[in-house]
């Protein structure tokens, strides 16, 4: 009897887990389950809607020889009034439910991020799947093309690339990683400007023959979803060979200007440079150089390069590799109609390239004056350009001018929004840079 009534209460039992669990097991299974590695949003001509692209990593093509490259990515386009829509739409299309907890990147196009785009960023920051510290990229092209060209032999795992790629701003300062949370953030905050990762496809890179557009027909329809035909690829060749530079044209450009010094290579996109937010709209961007100088300002980049005209010989150039021995330090007058804002750095050099001189001395003084009237004018140029260009404070000194009020009205009234693009820049610098060099004694 005993043993009749444990039967019943185990299978009693068993039945209740099953009915309990089977419906989220259902549900949460990994098979019925799509993870999203990127998420694009796109601006539709002539629609109040937008486009949607969710890019899949297959996972059925990986292979311990494979690379990113040889793996293409899936990549699917929603045209829906949201984000949150197009989710759901996606969902029953593909009959399966997306998970964006793997999702690493969230790239705009700059047309949709010149209209604002706060109320997106908003839907995915109360989307609980997707982490804040996922990167924030605004795309020159389409957010599609973007997505379809990250990729490169050089990682097995598309995924990794955009792990890694932000990375390379500590030891370059050429671009910033640029988490979803601050960016957010600094959209709320009126005080205060943000920015994002600049990326576009790479001059170097083959577009893919068939690629998705997002062009307005002659008759004003949208083309969204459609392929690019033969037309377009004849029309592609023939830009590219009127644009093309020859290579010792190219290779006069130095790493650090507006265009890619990069001759040829694999990798289908750049992230190099930032994109500048006001409130929350796209106002323009930071060349190479001048992300550097936010890096360094920002204290993110722990060594960097720079080319400076040789004061020996003014056909040269000089690169001195130079680290940041502490962070900036900064001041703020807020006494006078416009904040004066002072930046001092502590700086240490090193001349990567042997020294034509014979005074040790005077080399040292030459170059210590060369090096810091170069980094004067160029910080100050992209300190101008923040405020008088764009009037967004990315940089942050609203939190150091507001120390100066007691209160949190009396520093609203100072309206430093508007102060901002009114201030006044001045840069310092530590006594000596460069303490020594490697002379080649001319005889």
């Amino acid at each position: 009897m005993k043993k009749v009534i444990k039967w019943i209460v185990f299978s009693i039992t068993t039945l209740i887990f099953f009915y309990a669990f089977s419906a989220s097991y259902n549900l949460q299974n990994i098979d019925n389950l799509d993870y999203v590695i990127a998420l694009g949003v796109d601006t539709i001509p002539n629609s109040k809607n937008i486009a949607v692209s969710f890019e899949f990593a297959n996972l059925g093509s990986f292979s311990e020889n494979s690379s990113s490259k040889d793996t293409k990515p899936i990549i699917n386009t929603v045209e829906a009034s949201s984000i949150s829509n197009a989710i759901n739409t996606l969902n029953a299309y593909i009959g399966k439910q997306l998970n964006l907890s793997h999702c690493k990147v969230i790239v705009f196009s700059e047309d949709f991020a010149k209209t604002g785009i706060l109320k997106e960023v908003s839907i995915i920051m109360h989307n609980n799947q997707i982490r804040p510290t996922t990167n924030v990229v605004v795309a020159e092209e389409n957010s599609n093309i973007y997505l379809k060209n990250s990729v490169s032999s050089l990682e097995q795992v598309l995924t990794k690339y955009y792990d890694v790629f932000p990375t390379s701003s500590e030891y370059t300062g050429f671009t910033s990683d640029i988490p979803l949370g601050e960016f957010y953030e600094g959209l709320l905050d009126q005080n205060v400007g943000t920015v994002a990762i600049l990326g576009k496809k790479s001059n170097v890179s083959t577009e893919s023959e068939e690629s998705w557009s997002n062009e307005s027909s002659s008759d004003g329809s949208s083309s969204l979803g459609k392929k690019s035909g033969s037309d377009s690829k004849e029309q592609d060749s023939t830009s590219n060979s009127k644009e093309e530079k020859k290579p010792n044209e190219k290779q006069q450009k130095d790493i650090i200007t507006e265009e890619s010094a990069i001759l040829e290579g694999d990798r289908g996109t750049e992230n190099i440079g930032l994109a500048v937010f006001k409130d929350d709209k796209y106002v323009g961007n930071l060349s190479t150089l001048e992300t550097l100088w936010y890096s360094l300002l920002k204290t993110e980049v722990d060594k960097f390069l720079v080319s400076i005209d040789d004061p020996f010989n003014k056909d040269e150039k000089i690169d001195i590799s130079i680290t940041s021995l502490s962070d900036v330090t900064f001041k703020v007058d807020v006494s006078t109609l416009n904040p004066k804002i002072t930046a001092k750095f502590n700086l240490k050099g090193k001349v990567m390239n042997d020294i034509q001189d014979n005074s040790y001395d005077e080399a040292i003084e030459k170059l210590n004056s060369s090096l810091k009237k170069y980094l004067e004018d160029e910080i100050l140029k992209y300190l101008y350009k923040t405020s008088k260009e764009f009037n967004s404070d990315i940089e942050g000194f609203y939190r150091i001018a507001k120390k100066h009020f007691l209160t949190i009205q009396d520093f609203e009234n100072y309206n430093w929004s508007e102060k901002y693009k009114n201030a006044e820049f001045k840069v310092e610098f530590n006594d000596k840079i460069i303490s020594n060099v490697l002379i080649e004694q001319i005889i």
